[in-house]
């Protein structure tokens, strides 16, 4: 069986109130670095990642200029079927609306 990937958010696009697009990485997670650095993704190929089964997180800018891990990236089912993203624990300062927009 092939090992889960774990991918990183660092900022989201919306159209409106509803995210479009997150900017999506491949995390190295034994080296804590990119495999594939973040690029445009539209919310439906995140969706696709989570129901594979692999791991989404939020990656938060921090003082220093870097990133900081956040929670984990769920899906969550709108009034009428649209799927969103939703962070799995959201606190201040850590929640989805926190992310750069780009």
């Amino acid at each position: 069986m092939a090992e889960k990937a774990t991918y990183g958010i660092t900022a989201l696009r919306y159209a409106g109130t509803q995210v479009v697009e997150a900017m999506m990485g491949l995390i190295d997670a034994a080296s804590a670095r990119w495999d594939l650095r973040p690029s445009p993704t539209r919310v439906s190929e995140v969706v696709d990642r989570l129901v594979e089964g692999d791991t989404v997180i939020s990656l938060f800018p921090d003082d220093e200029g870097g990133l900081q891990p956040g929670p984990e990236v769920k899906v969550d089912v709108l009034p009428g079927g649209t799927e969103t993203l939703v962070l799995a624990e959201e606190r201040p300062g850590r929640r989805l609306d926190d992310l750069p927009r780009f």
